[in-house]
C-alpha cells in the first residue's frame, strides 16, 4: 500500500486536513484538498475566469472570428 501523510489545504478560505500519497508531495502535488479549491485559488490569483466573463458580457455579437476553434466565416470551406 502507498504511504500517506497529512497534509493543509492551501487554499485561505479552506484550510481542511487532508491524507495524501508521499509519491504527490515529493512531486510538488497534493497542495488541495479538492479540484475546486485549486480552482477557487486560481481564480483568486489570476482572475482569469472573472476576464473572460466581463469579455462576453461586453461583446456585441458582431464578431466575424468567433471562437479560435469555431468554424465559421473564417472556417476550412466544410460551411
Amino acid at each position: 500500500m502507498a504511504s500517506t501523510v497529512e497534509r493543509k489545504c492551501k487554499n485561505r478560505s479552506c484550510g481542511v486536513a487532508f491524507i495524501a500519497r508521499t509519491a504527490d508531495v515529493k512531486r510538488g502535488w497534493a497542495k488541495f484538498c479538492s479540484k475546486s479549491c485549486k480552482a477557487t485559488d486560481q481564480e483568486r490569483r489570476t482572475h482569469q475566469y472573472a476576464t473572460y466573463a466581463q469579455r462576453r458580457s461586453t461583446s456585441d455579437g458582431d464578431d466575424l472570428m468567433g471562437h479560435i476553434f469555431e468554424s465559421g466565416y473564417f472556417g476550412h470551406g466544410q460551411e
